[in-house]
């Protein structure tokens, strides 16, 4: 978690994480740096269909929540930055504008511009789509070039399991992210969710030090990582009451990676994004709609490859806004270091409401994201120059949070809504 490196320690009383692995280059360098696909990986299901928006009218509901992304293009729009979206693929939707470059694939060896899941593709819109009359989708950074990578997919499975996509081949995706010119944010809107038993497995060591080695690489090289805390359901259990019973990676790992958490409609924390000490800030984590992986129209939701339906709700989706917003940030200020980019991302975050500025909460960190805000520069509204008893006297305008547009009814979290890495089953 940034918040600890760069924003002080966390406050008494949060949750204890397992220390993290530490950082394996030559675990690393083991491991082909070729995007290849799988061996015996094959495809298990049709490719579904978009679910495209019900005609309404433009009404609330299809508002996106928080501020106009247009706020914060006061120094452009991200133009002259790539993003890395190490995802299920992104396609070459209209809306990306021949702004995506096929980053390789790690699955089926075939293009990372293959995208059968819709997840990668989605995740691209809410960062980098442009406008468009008649909806109100835009991306945070609709200048900015998109890198493709695939590296998981539901829709593939090897003897039978359904699922491809590891931690080793994130490993092997995110140096080759990296090691590509011209890219200067990572996006991974994914997390393989873990119990302290097992990240502390020596049978994983390799492949957990190896990430690590990668994503520590990536940052050394200015490259912002932006990661999804993860999303609680089947296989990662909530974290609660000061215990930590679900380890995220790549998101537990320390001052790498800038952790995002999701708050809902109202600006609260979401119930289905996984709280721990390795959150940084949070961003909202509905999108009423996003792009869709075939034809050139929009999704409400992702289909799993059993025909089950889930809304674009997660921590993938906050993690898109936060990349986009690093996008920006890249853009104005090409040579600043990546952690310099997160450090400012997180301190002029918008306290949410009942935290205090410059405390920290296990469930959105120091605040929701303000784009906006972190291109304007200034005062730091969260981390350790600000103190709750200095900031009573703030202007309304600087300490107030940020106000959500409320679209209706909440839903829970699917399984969709954050990528789920595979644990390799040994045998």
């Amino acid at each position: 978690m940034l918040s600890a490196a760069l924003l002080g320690a966390p406050p008494a009383g949060a949750a204890t994480a397992p220390i993290p692995p530490a950082s394996d280059p030559a675990a690393l360098a083991a491991l082909d740096p070729a995007p290849d696909g799988v061996p015996g990986a094959r495809r298990l299901a049709p490719c579904p269909a978009a679910t495209p928006p019900a005609p309404s009218g433009l009404g609330i509901g299809d508002l996106p929540p928080g501020p106009d992304p247009a706020a914060a293009w006061t120094d452009g729009r991200g133009e002259g930055q790539t993003v890395a979206v190490i995802d299920t693929g992104v396609a070459e939707h209209p809306r990306l504008g021949g702004r995506v470059v096929d980053g390789g694939d790690f699955v089926a060896g075939a293009a990372g511009t293959d995208d059968c899941d819709g997840h990668g593709t989605a995740v691209a819109g809410l960062l980098a789509a442009a406008p468009a009359p008649g909806d109100l989708l835009v991306g945070v950074a609709p200048g900015a070039r998109v890198l493709a990578v695939r590296q998981t997919s539901a829709f593939y499975g090897v003897d039978g399991q359904t699922g491809v996509g590891d931690v080793a081949t994130l490993a092997r995706a995110v140096r080759h992210a990296a090691e590509t010119p011209g890219v200067g944010v990572l996006s991974l809107a994914l997390a393989a969710c873990r119990t302290p038993a097992e990240v502390a497995d020596p049978a994983d060591a390799p492949a957990l030090g190896a990430l690590r080695a990668a994503v520590r690489d990536a940052v050394d090289r200015g490259v912002v990582v932006v990661a999804a805390a993860g999303n609680t359901g089947p296989g990662c259990a909530p974290n609660a009451g000061g215990e930590v019973r679900s380890v995220p990676v790549p998101a537990w790992f320390g001052d790498d990676v800038l952790v995002v958490g999701a708050v809902d409609d109202a600006g609260a924390p979401d119930r289905s994004s996984l709280a721990g000490p390795w959150v940084d800030l949070a961003a909202p984590g509905r999108a009423p709609s996003s792009l869709a992986a075939r034809g050139d129209g929009l999704t409400t939701a992702l289909t799993a490859p059993d025909g089950a339906n889930a809304p674009l709700v997660g921590t993938s989706f906050a993690a898109a806004r936060v990349a986009g917003a690093a996008a920006l940030l890249r853009a104005r200020d090409p040579g600043t270091p990546a952690r310099e980019i997160a450090a400012a991302l997180v301190r002029s975050a918008a306290p949410t409401p009942g935290l205090a500025p410059g405390t920290r909460d296990d469930a959105v960190g120091y605040g929701v994201l303000d784009a906006a805000a972190a291109v304007r520069g200034g005062p730091p509204r969260t981390g350790p120059e600000v103190h709750p008893a200095a900031a009573a006297g703030a202007p309304p305008s600087e300490e107030a949070p940020v106000g959500w547009i409320v679209g209706g009814a909440l839903v829970a979290a699917m399984a969709a809504g954050v990528v789920v890495l595979r644990r390799r089953t040994r045998r």
